[in-house]
C-alpha cells in the first residue's frame, strides 16, 4: 500500500531504513548462529556404550584402600558396565594399553590419579541421577575431555 506522506511524496508501511536494519539485525544473527554451530564441540561417545564388558579381568578389591580411593573403587565395583563403557582421559590407553576406564580399577592405577577418580565420581553421580548409559558416556566426555599430549 503507497501513501503520500506531508511532502507529497509515495512511502510504504516500512521505509527503507527500517527494511536495512531488519535485514541487517537477520544477517547478524544468522552470522552469530552459524558461528556457534561451527565451534560448538561435537562430542560423541568415545567407548562404545554397549552395557557388554570389555575388561574382563577382576578388580581390585576396595578393602586394599581407604577413603575416597576405596569409593572409587566400591563405585566400579558396583557398576562396571558403566565404567567399562568410558574412555579414560589420563589416556592410560595409549599410556598403558588400558581398554577403558574400567582397566584403572584392576591395578592401583585408579588410585593414583585424579582422573580416574573424578570421572567415576562423577559417572556415579550421573547414574544415580538416572541417566542413560549413553547420557553417561556423553557427559563424561563433554567434562573430560582434553587432548592428547605426549608426556
Amino acid at each position: 500500500m503507497v501513501r503520500k506522506n506531508s511532502s507529497g511524496k509515495s512511502s510504504s508501511k516500512m521505509s527503507k531504513k527500517q527494511i536495512s536494519s531488519i535485514a541487517l539485525a537477520t544477517l547478524v544473527c544468522l552470522f552469530v548462529g552459524g558461528v556457534y554451530i561451527a565451534t560448538k564441540p561435537k562430542v560423541s561417545p568415545v567407548a562404545p556404550a554397549t552395557g557388554f564388558l570389555i575388561e574382563t579381568r577382576p578388580l581390585l578389591s576396595d578393602a586394599v584402600f581407604t577413603g575416597r580411593v576405596a569409593e572409587a573403587y566400591r563405585i566400579a565395583a558396583e557398576i562396571p558396565k558403566v565404567i567399562d563403557s568410558l574412555f579414560c582421559y589420563c589416556y592410560c590407553k595409549k599410556n598403558h594399553q588400558h581398554k577403558t576406564l574400567l582397566t584403572c580399577y584392576t591395578n592401583k592405577h585408579g588410585s593414583k590419579c585424579d582422573i580416574c577418580l573424578g570421572e567415576v565420581f562423577y559417572a556415579y553421580e550421573l547414574y544415580n541421577q538416572g541417566k542413560t548409559l549413553d547420557e553417561i558416556v556423553i557427559a563424561v566426555d563433554k567434562k573430560f575431555y582434553r587432548p592428547y599430549r605426549r608426556t
